[in-house]
């Protein structure tokens, strides 16, 4: 039950405004970091990634280079690595719920293969990087941070934070209004080594991914089967709005007003990963017996030339099962995007 920063054992509870004060090295790292050229990943680069409200965890000798997510304006990145193994687990979490944390810290203990009910756990020992998140209007970001640095006191691993490219040291003033200086970055499977980046691919799949948020019950999922080497999306089912078609005449100034919790400083693209999520609801709107025929996962497998995932011919079929979910009437809130 140790969280260590600066060398310093962290037993009480710890205001994030003093985060970048108290502990003068954990400043300066992680200004090192996002002083630094943002890298800019292309496929071809053996590169995973993962988006909002998702999770993987990979080791060196893994068929991927690097893991890495953007798109984070409150959001937070976070990256947690064995100490011992190289065992690296990255998700986007977009809330203040410490259980996504806590999956994802059970995520790489799986991989390890420790059992929750053995010794091990006493002797785990992880590093641990956040990126995303600055200083908001809503302090949503700082809501987030806090809930990471108190669930990772009350588990029974050592974690150090070794980067925290979060908040103050996040923010830059444009105007007057508050903007992230990275969205996000990832992080080189072998050697450890945390970056800023941006990524020139998203995929596979980003408009049917970013759906499963809007699923019942939607909660951290870890899109990685590391003994394949391929990219795992699970069934689910969502709810089509209505009048998702008239969405997407919607100007940039409305759907930023509608769908965003961060409307001022989004991605440039945030418009029109948008429209691709009305695009799928219209195209496909039983998941269930188009996306998921038959309850089977959509599998991926990364082309060793281009980069790209793609999707396995055997996952697609003409049959498929009923979606039994109960149709919901929908609103705005339902659609409003939380990776921000």
């Amino acid at each position: 039950m140790v969280l260590l920063i600066d060398g310093h054992s962290i037993s009480s509870t710890l205001p994030v405004s003093q985060l970048h004060t108290k502990y003068q090295l954990l400043k300066a790292n992680s200004l090192s970091v996002l002083n630094r050229p943002v890298k800019l990943v292309e496929a071809s680069e053996k590169c995973l990634y993962v988006g909002q409200r998702e999770v993987a965890v990979v080791a060196p000798g893994d068929n991927v280079n690097m893991v890495g997510s953007e798109d984070a304006t409150t959001c937070h990145v976070v990256i947690l690595r064995d100490v011992h193994t190289g065992v690296t687990g990255l998700a986007h979490l977009d809330n203040e719920e410490p259980n996504d944390f806590l999956t994802l810290e059970r995520e790489v203990r799986d991989r390890k293969g420790v059992k929750q009910v053995t010794r091990e756990l006493d002797t785990l020992e992880y590093s641990v990087s956040i990126l995303g998140g600055y200083e908001d209007e809503n302090s949503t970001s700082e809501e987030i941070t806090e809930m990471l640095l108190a669930v990772m006191q009350g588990l029974k691993a050592r974690f150090t934070l070794q980067l925290a490219c979060t908040g103050s040291v996040n923010t830059v003033m444009k105007e007057g209004v508050p903007w992230p200086r990275v969205y996000g970055g990832g992080v080189d499977v072998s050697t450890g080594e945390v970056f800023t980046a941006k990524f020139s691919y998203h995929g596979p799949d980003t408009d049917i991914r970013s759906l499963r948020l809007h699923s019942p019950g939607a909660s951290l999922n870890n899109i990685y089967d590391p003994y394949g080497g391929k990219i795992v999306l699970k069934p689910f089912s969502y709810r089509v709005m209505p009048d998702a078609h008239l969405w997407l005449k919607k100007a940039d100034s409305f759907i930023l007003k509608y769908c965003s919790t961060s409307p001022l400083v989004e991605p440039p693209d945030f418009c029109e990963h948008i429209r691709a999520n009305f695009r799928r609801m219209i195209s496909d709107p039983r998941p269930m017996e188009s996306l998921f025929p038959g309850g089977r996962n959509r599998v991926y497998e990364r082309n060793e030339i281009t980069g790209q995932w793609i999707l396995e011919l055997e996952c697609i079929s003409e049959n498929g099962s009923k979606n039994s979910s109960e149709s919901k009437p929908w609103g705005v809130n339902d659609f409003r995007m939380q990776f921000n």
